[in-house]
């Protein structure tokens, strides 16, 4: 996700809405998910796959995974759950 931060200057990790970001901003979102996949990945090829006709279910499938994938609380995760065992 620093990518992402690199190049719209939106710090994810703070939170997000959706319905303010632009297109670009969006699509950079999706680039930088799939960074972990593919480091070499180009932004310019990755957008010849994402078209008007499915842009809406890709990026809303992205932001399911990113809310699914953050803590529910202040301190709660991974790491924080396994400080607090010991």
């Amino acid at each position: 996700m620093l990518a992402f931060e690199e190049k719209t200057g939106i710090d994810i990790f703070k939170g997000f809405d959706m319905k303010n970001m632009s297109s670009k901003e969006k699509l950079l979102l999706l680039w930088a998910c799939l960074l972990h996949e593919d480091h070499e990945l180009d932004f310019d090829y990755m957008t010849d796959f994402v078209d008007l006709n499915n842009i809406g279910p890709v990026i809303k499938a992205v932001a399911e995974c990113i809310l699914a994938s953050a803590p529910k609380s202040e301190g709660a995760g991974p790491l924080a759950e396994k400080s607090q065992s010991g």
